[in-house]
């Protein structure tokens, strides 16, 4: 739909779809989705982004999609998704993850040396992109990072328990050495059995001294408490200027620090990400179903009964494929008027299409599949192989996919407009075989 009032949304350019190689692309900030569009907001006057639907339009170069909405969702998950690879400049997996152990072990944090002047645009870029998502009922950010870092967010105390959701051997081990008297260790034994100094090792890796002297200054036992204390801080302080020019970015778009000061981290998670799994109960509520089409058919029955039979992934997979989202509303006011619609794909060999996914519209047109077995293979198929939006037929779609993916896009495209008709915008096209139909996500 249109952009609403205040004039025309912020045009942004993002030069490649999800694996196109306009995406892969080098440029002044490494080429990916995220650096184009730090360059793309550079600058950018921040009163035209706060807005409620969207604070900017998204042009994939050399793919035919329309952003009515589905490339703007498709561009924010395709940056998280970035942020949490391994290559990612700001984040990295936490100590936890990469040893298997303790709780929280898909979750991500600053890398310790993302702190150079290029870093801190990026986590200021990522600030803003969350004042989006708290300021926009449609935007969010798939993110998956630990609790600590909201609570750094908002402003909230850490403490060991903190450590521990990232670093749980790290903790255990300040535990063990500050209580190392309980296991009959005197002073006479500890230099025997600890060989420490006044450094400590990041999540990265790395090593920095607790104070001056600190890598030629051993742990004794009667300064071991200072040593667990100035450890713990060390830790606790990892990503601090990252996150502080995160805030500053959540800044640009809403009044962060009366705003932040009134939510714990888990709330602001909440509101920013949402729930990771979808809840198929809520989906199934704002569920709507098209002429000649109800629950109650048997096609119909295998499109839940495989979104059932889906892992957590999957259905997030399934979401994105059909909204550009992979995270449901998270209230009946975020939900809004916003409903997904199952439309029926009419032909005489049901069995040889994929479905067709309106993304700007949150709907999708659904085979007439003859078993549960058909329908999840082909589903399964779409939402893992139809990842590009290429297949609208507007004449922007037109032009951006004959666009050179190497050159810039001339001036502001302006908003949308709403009057465009159904299945003309945001597509995803993937061809399977010679014996199947097209597919779209349109």
């Amino acid at each position: 739909g249109s952009s609403g009032g205040g004039g025309a949304a912020l045009a942004v350019e993002v030069g490649g779809g999800e694996g196109s190689p306009a995406a892969r692309r080098e440029s002044g900030h490494g080429g990916t989705l995220f650096s184009q569009m730090l360059t793309g907001l550079r600058g950018a006057d921040m009163a035209k982004m706060r807005r409620r639907d969207r604070g900017f339009r998204v042009k994939f170069v050399g793919e035919a999609g329309d952003d009515y909405g589905g490339l703007y969702r498709e561009a924010f998950t395709n940056l998280c998704a970035e942020l949490q690879a391994d290559s990612s400049e700001l984040l990295q997996r936490c100590p936890n993850g990469q040893h298997s152990l303790g709780s929280n072990r898909s979750s991500f944090l600053a890398r310790p040396s993302a702190s150079s002047p290029r870093a801190l645009d990026g986590w200021r870029m990522l600030g803003l992109l969350l004042g989006c998502a708290l300021l926009q009922r449609d935007t969010v950010l798939d993110l998956e990072v630990c609790e600590h870092v909201w609570k750094v967010l908002v402003g909230s105390p850490l403490d060991e328990a903190d450590l521990a959701g990232f670093d749980d051997a790290a903790a255990n081990s300040l535990r063990s050495l500050r209580h190392i008297d309980r296991e009959g260790v005197d002073a006479a034994l500890f230099g025997d059995l600890f060989f420490n100094c006044f450094e400590v090792e990041l999540s990265d890796g790395s090593l920095v001294e607790l104070c001056d002297g600190g890598a030629a200054l051993p742990v004794t036992f009667h300064n071991r408490h200072a040593y667990c204390g100035l450890a713990l801080a060390a830790r606790l302080a990892e990503g601090r200027a990252g996150y502080a020019a995160m805030r500053s970015g959540v800044a640009s778009i809403v009044p962060c620090g009366r705003l932040l000061a009134l939510l714990t981290g888990k709330e602001l998670e909440r509101l920013a990400c949402g729930v990771a799994d979808i809840d198929l109960a809520a989906l199934r509520r704002h569920t709507r179903y098209g002429v000649g089409v109800s629950p109650s058919q048997s096609h119909v029955k295998h499109f839940w009964s495989a979104l059932e039979a889906f892992s957590p992934e999957q259905r997030r997979a399934f979401l994105k494929f059909i909204w550009g989202r992979n995270r449901l509303p998270l209230t009946e006011a975020e939900w809004g008027d916003a409903t997904m619609r199952v439309h029926a794909l009419e032909t005489l060999t049901p069995d040889q299409h994929l479905p067709v996914a309106h993304t700007c519209f949150f709907s999708i047109e659904w085979p007439k599949y003859t078993s549960l077995h058909i329908a999840k293979a082909k589903l399964s198929y779409a939402i893992t192989h139809c990842a590009g939006i290429d297949a609208d037929n507007t004449s922007e779609a037109r032009a951006n996919a004959l666009a050179d993916a190497f050159a810039h896009l001339e001036g502001d495209g302006g908003a949308a407009s709403s009057d465009a008709p159904r299945g003309a915008a945001s597509s995803r096209l993937a061809r399977t075989s010679s014996s199947e139909t097209d597919a779209s996500n349109v």
